[in-house]
């Protein structure tokens, strides 16, 4: 379980920046070699992103796992070795946890949404912002995602900075 000390730690913008930067800068090779490293370090959140993205659009599979792979990034740079990997039974309940407030939130008004949003987004809001830019403001033309897709890749990445944020010692 988190310590104290890490749960106040937000991770900088600039971390945010260097870990996209670094990533989206990587060459095909590099990026191969990059996700064997993920997936070594990080197997069952990569198991989780991969089976919860197989239903989604291609684009939208294919930015769930960039997504995922820069902000595992991001933690890397930020914890270092304090990042452990996350087991399986952590995923499925933060998964199920998530699953339970959006459940809450079907029904809410404006207020309680907005509320929900801001709460969710002070624990890593620059994280946050970085995904929610991916998602909802893409500068790329080419990127459709659908309302169903933003939706899904939302809850992924919800479930993945739970996650990573739960496994920092």
């Amino acid at each position: 379980m988190m310590t104290d000390d890490f749960a106040l730690k937000i991770i900088s913008e600039q971390i945010v920046e260097a870990a996209s930067q670094e990533i989206g800068g990587l060459s095909d090779e590099q990026a191969r070699r990059h996700m064997n490293q993920v997936s070594r370090a990080q197997p069952a959140l990569l198991a989780f992103v991969s089976a919860f993205s197989e239903d989604l659009d291609q684009e939208a599979a294919e930015l769930a796992i960039y997504l995922f792979v820069v902000t595992v990034r991001t933690f890397e740079m930020e914890f270092g070795k304090r990042l452990q990997n996350v087991g399986p039974k952590r995923i499925e309940s933060i998964h199920d946890a998530n699953l339970k407030v959006l459940d809450g939130l079907l029904h809410a008004d404006d207020s309680e949404l907005e509320r929900a949003a801001i709460a969710q987004s002070a624990k890593q809001p620059w994280v946050w912002k970085y995904v929610a830019k991916s998602l909802f403001e893409s500068d790329d033309e080419d990127m459709n995602l659908s309302r169903e897709d933003q939706a899904s890749l939302s809850m992924i990445m919800k479930t993945v900075i739970d996650a990573l944020e739960s496994s920092v010692r």
